[in-house]
């Protein structure tokens, strides 16, 4: 060490002497870079909040889609057992608990809400979505082919999903 090392060091205290570093120096993250930081954290959530709730909608609509199809083919089981279509949702897991799970039964079911009707030699179920940011509502009938609406409720006439 040199001579101007050893005043120096002599002038530190004992924790600090013989280290090369600033006295006055702190560690630590200053406000502008945490602003910055806090910036592109709500910059990415901005992005990605809108796509979650898209992806969630797209999931819960997939699962009403499903759910017809499932309620459609147990109605048609159920009238080849029965020799009529099923009065409502829970008649149908009554007589067939294998052709639909209890959740569907009871009629709601991943955010949406199913009501089926038969009347003589035909039936319809609808799907009403629970939450507003659910838009389309789904239709089945004896013919099996589901049908949407964007924001009311759908029926015959309304347009085949693809």
């Amino acid at each position: 060490l040199t001579e101007q090392d050893r005043n120096t060091d002599q002038k530190r205290p004992p924790e600090a002497k013989g280290r090369d570093f600033k006295m006055n120096r702190h560690s630590g993250f200053t406000l502008i870079e945490l602003m910055i930081v806090i910036a592109i954290i709500s910059i990415i959530a901005a992005i990605a909040v809108p796509q979650l709730y898209s992806s969630i909608n797209s999931s819960r609509e997939a699962s009403a889609i499903s759910s017809m199809r499932v309620v459609s083919t147990a109605s048609e089981q159920y009238q080849l057992s029965q020799g009529s279509y099923p009065p409502d949702l829970g008649s149908l897991s009554t007589v067939a608990p294998e052709l639909i799970d209890e959740q569907l039964a009871s009629g709601s079911k991943s955010g949406y809400t199913f009501f089926l009707a038969s009347v003589a030699s035909t039936w319809t179920c609808t799907a009403t979505p629970d939450s507003v940011t659910q838009s389309r509502h789904f239709f089945i009938d004896e013919s099996g082919v589901i049908r949407q609406e964007f924001g009311q409720p759908a029926g015959p006439g309304s347009t085949p999903v693809n």
